[in-house]
């Protein structure tokens, strides 16, 4: 599984200026469709080697906020971009907005100066890396445990496109959460 170099831990004042989102149970729409086009690119290639150094690329027709989520060979989930150290460090208010057209390369030149980088780890074998597009900023999600291991791309999207589908995101405006556009694209990758 790629993971930052950087603890994966958030501090009190980290997480109070978050975004907070909220999952309400019973208001499941049907599997969610990807309205974006969003295509997530693992760079250099769908097999990877303990130690070395991946990024990722990801485009999209709609403007959106980015969320790369990993699967790793054993089923555990875990958000790799944007992370609560990068978020607090970072002073861009939307350092994970995707433009429409432009491909979005994680990690970011100015998550590379801070020495922000991915290096794969064990555990080996057939691992899946999630895009995660919202239409409203969201920076953190507060992942679900799995009740199995995702198998297969087709599994992990359908699991993630309904867990999606129930998060509720708070309105800019007024606070109020509100449902929320998501898009998704999942690619599979080996860890040698």
């Amino acid at each position: 599984m790629p993971l930052p170099t950087e603890s994966p831990h958030a501090s009190a004042a980290i997480a109070s200026s978050l975004w907070r989102i909220q999952v309400t149970r019973g208001q499941t729409s049907a599997v969610q469709s990807n309205s974006a086009n969003v295509s997530l690119e693992i760079l250099p290639g769908p097999t990877v080697e303990v130690g070395g150094k991946v990024s990722f690329g990801v485009t999209s027709r709609k403007k959106g906020y980015l969320i790369l989520v990993d699967v790793d060979a054993e089923g555990r989930m875990s958000q790799i971009f944007p992370t609560p150290e990068l978020v607090e460090q970072s002073d861009e208010r939307d350092i994970n907005l995707v433009k429409p057209g432009v491909q979005f390369i994680v990690p970011t030149p100015a998550a590379r100066q801070r020495g922000f980088e991915y290096v794969v780890a064990p555990p080996t074998g057939s691992a899946i890396m999630v895009a995660i597009l919202s239409e409203r900023r969201v920076q953190l999600l507060d992942l679900p445990d799995l009740p199995r291991k995702l198998q297969s791309q087709a599994d992990a999207l359908s699991y993630l496109a309904a867990w999606t589908s129930e998060l509720r995101v708070p309105d800019s405006g007024n606070g109020r959460l509100v449902s929320n556009n998501w898009s998704l694209d999942v690619k599979s990758y080996s860890i040698k």
